[in-house]
């Protein structure tokens, strides 16, 4: 299993949304932590790589950068 960290600027209101929009990636699972001063968002799994993650969440009209 491969683990990626993101800065983002995706805050609890925003949960469903990237829910979502991440739900096109089989086999990984993610979370944000919004107690972090760069609400990092985390994903777990195989079959996506950091380059495709930050385009979908630019995408959705987010920042995103890989830590």
């Amino acid at each position: 299993m491969r683990i990626f960290r993101f800065k983002t600027n995706i805050f609890k209101s925003d949960l469903e949304k990237i829910g979502n929009i991440l739900s096109q990636y089989k086999g990984i699972r993610w979370k944000i932590d919004n107690d972090s001063k760069n609400n990092v968002l985390q994903v777990d799994g195989y079959g996506v790589t950091p380059q495709e993650i930050i385009k979908t969440i630019k995408a959705a009209g987010f920042e995103c950068q890989e830590l």
